[in-house]
């Protein structure tokens, strides 16, 4: 019988966990327990489905069921029958994999969650196409099913948040996207771990449906037919309004380094994700950590505009950092716009394009500190009413450092490009090169 490895049934103490492992992680440490763990493997999440492998006898043990799914939109049915029962269920794919999920996920987000279940959606995404044929962002077709998304930005967060992330679904009952970044799920660090729930519902001892409850409610909010379906699609505002009260309490959105009352600084900056790593990362090279206030934002989707505007009124300026294009900037502009069509208002809001013809933050391939560095010096180096200790000392020499490293050439073999292991077109490819050899003969 394989051993399971300790990291994973530690309830305290410090422990070293790749992304995609903290994501397991964090499924066995949420509250009252996950009853199924699903999906369809791939570049970046395809060590999730190892570590499940890995843990295989743990899960047995505790009855947790562990499948992989023949695509996306068949994981998420099954996240979709789990809600019947009451269960919690997690589904985790590959790169585009919302695309090939985005029908089944648009019932099961507009049918929502029982008071107890819930369902959580982890998406893989590729920034720097480094392994994808098609750039994608999830958080457009998260925005298009109407399911709110969540992004980590540390590997502690990658392992505590999917317990909040349930919190957050259960307040809305509503699913809940969970965007795992290349950098996030390949990378990983030393996290505080926590102790595991094991669901009392389980595959060892199982519960039957029955029509022995009141009928009604279960049509009205499952079978998703005509007048229902406008009826439910009337309660997103309330659920968004849920799930937003939600992300206060828990903390999840936060002002860091905020001004004092009353004051307004010239430059304020708002990320989320890895993105906003990135910028810390930045920051610190830059010597200004502490010196410009933050608005770090764990829930990108639907935008609090609460905190945004709070923020907002201690800033004449607003820079945006995300990587791909311009989402949580887009919010961010039309939360403030009824403020400013009043007159309340005057902050202006920048992020893939900056004043004065400046570079701003790209909107193609992906992010990191270096690149932050190069678009946000000269902003801040030319900016008219940034104190001069803000304007000068490192940001000079770290841009030339930069330009010097990108400068140098590096030669190094060509990656040749495969498919992941456990994708059909790696089978039929090998069938196709064989054919091609035999009609060459």
């Amino acid at each position: 019988m394989k051993t399971i490895d300790p990291r994973f049934v530690r309830d305290a103490g410090r422990e070293i966990f790749t992304g995609n492992e903290l994501l397991v992680k964090g499924a066995l440490e949420s509250e009252g327990g996950v009853h199924l763990l699903t999906g369809y493997p791939g570049s970046p999440v395809s060590g999730f489905f190892d570590t499940l492998e890995l843990l295989a006898p743990l899960l047995h043990e505790k009855g947790i069921v562990a499948k992989m799914a023949n695509n996306e939109a068949l994981s998420v049915a099954m996240v979709n029958g789990a809600q019947m029962v009451g269960c919690r269920a997690v589904t985790a794919f590959k790169s585009v994999g919302l695309h090939v999920a985005s029908d089944a996920l648009a019932i099961g987000v507009l049918a929502g969650t029982r008071a107890q279940s819930g369902g959580l959606i982890i998406c893989g995404d590729d920034p720097w196409s480094d392994s994808t044929q098609v750039p994608a962002d999830s958080r457009y077709m998260a925005q298009h099913v109407r399911m709110p998304m969540v992004e980590p930005s540390c590997p502690q967060e990658v392992k505590d948040w999917v317990d909040l992330a349930f919190k957050l679904g259960q307040a809305g009952q509503i699913y809940i996207g969970y965007l795992m970044t290349v950098a996030l799920a390949d990378g990983g660090g030393t996290v505080q771990c926590r102790p595991n729930f094991y669901p009392t519902l389980n595959e060892h001892a199982k519960t039957t449906l029955g029509y022995e409850c009141d009928i009604k409610p279960l049509l009205e909010q499952s079978v998703l037919l005509p007048p229902r379906t406008g009826r439910r699609e009337e309660l997103f505002e309330s659920r968004f309004a849920a799930v937003k009260a939600e992300a206060r309490r828990l903390g999840i959105n936060r002002i860091m380094y905020r001004p004092q009352k009353g004051e307004v600084v010239p430059i304020g900056l708002i990320a989320s994700g890895a993105a906003y790593g990135y910028l810390h990362h930045a920051l610190v090279e830059m010597g200004l950590v502490g010196k410009l206030p933050i608005l770090k934002l764990g829930l990108s989707y639907p935008l609090d505009e609460q905190i945004v505007t709070a923020f907002a009124r201690h800033c004449e300026q607003i820079v945006v950092i995300e990587e791909r294009r311009g989402f949580v900037e887009d919010q961010v502009v039309a939360a403030l716009a009824p403020l400013k069509q009043a007159g309340e208002l005057n902050t202006l809001v920048y992020g893939k394009r900056f004043p004065d013809g400046l570079p701003g933050i790209p909107a193609t391939r992906g992010l990191n500190p270096s690149v932050v560095i190069e678009r946000l010096i000269p902003l801040i180096r030319n900016h008219p009413t940034l104190p001069a200790e803000l304007t000068n000392g490192r940001l000079t020499a770290e841009l030339q450092r930069i330009r010097q490293t990108g400068a140098h050439e590096v030669n190094i073999p060509v990656r040749t490009p495969t498919f992941c292991p456990g994708c059909p077109h790696r089978d039929s490819s090998s069938v196709l090169l064989e054919l091609r050899r035999d009609l060459l003969d």
